[in-house]
């Protein structure tokens, strides 16, 4: 009887997945006694269940949910916006949350900037490494490189720095930033003319899961999307979502 259930365990950890999510409210965090939600979490959650396998969710700092995700450790994550170094080691969905980086700080600094030459001198966060510095790096060009960079391990960090005043500014996940302002009341707003659209996906590691069942849960997606579930999660977390493309091939 101690074989057979040891054997049956077993059995179902082989057919798990490991989804992984950084804190990233309103698309993956954990909340108190309700653990881990979000629109990626009921996105993949509904996945799974198409699927008929099991899910542990788990949460990480960023830099260790790409690398466990790269190693094989987990299987499936989200959100993450695609590069071609990334495309390397993970598989990318369709696009899914059409979201925004973009600048944010008290009013005082941001009803004066308008351009990009009004952002010389001031001090702005940002979470490093990742796309949104990147994308700062290339705002820093528009500004005679006189933006005062000021990297960050987590996001939370660099909004907490801006709504303290200790920078003027945080760049960051549009989405994100007004989860944050609405959560701790804070008084940021958002510098409406400056900034860069950006797509975010689910992503699936090429070390644990094969190039036929990334396949079947790009499928599964287009059904989420035709049933409207994936509006109806989107909705929920007043996220945009972008329609799912059938593959053409």
């Amino acid at each position: 009887m101690v074989a057979f259930l040891f054997a049956l365990l077993v059995s179902i950890s082989a057919n798990a997945y490991v989804v992984i999510g950084h804190d990233f409210e309103p698309y993956y965090f954990k909340s108190g006694s309700e653990g881990i939600q979000g629109a990626c979490y009921e996105i993949i959650q509904k996945l799974c269940q198409m699927e008929k396998i099991h899910c542990k969710f788990k949460l990480a700092p960023f830099r260790k949910f790409l690398t466990m995700l790269k190693d094989g450790d987990a299987d499936i994550g989200c959100p993450l916006a695609e590069s071609p170094q990334r495309h390397s080691v993970y598989y990318f969905s369709e696009k899914i949350f059409a979201t925004r980086y973009a600048f944010f700080g008290a009013p005082e600094y941001v009803n004066k900037i308008k351009t990009y030459d009004d952002l010389k001198g001031l001090g702005v966060g940002v979470m490093s490494p990742s796309l949104t510095e990147v994308s700062l790096l290339k705002a820093q060009e528009y500004a005679d490189r006189k933006i005062k960079i000021h990297p960050e391990v987590n996001t939370d960090v660099s909004l907490r720095k801006a709504n303290t005043k200790k920078y003027a500014l945080t760049y960051v996940n549009r989405d994100v930033a007004n989860a944050w302002i609405k959560k701790n009341r804070s008084r940021m707003i958002e510098v409406k003319s400056l900034g860069e659209d950006v797509g975010y996906s689910l992503i699936f590691s090429k070390k644990s899961i094969s190039q036929q069942r990334f396949e079947k849960m790009q499928a599964h997606l287009q059904n989420l999307f035709q049933s409207k579930e994936l509006a109806s999660i989107c909705e929920k977390y007043n996220l945009t979502l972008i329609p799912v493309v059938p593959d053409q091939k």
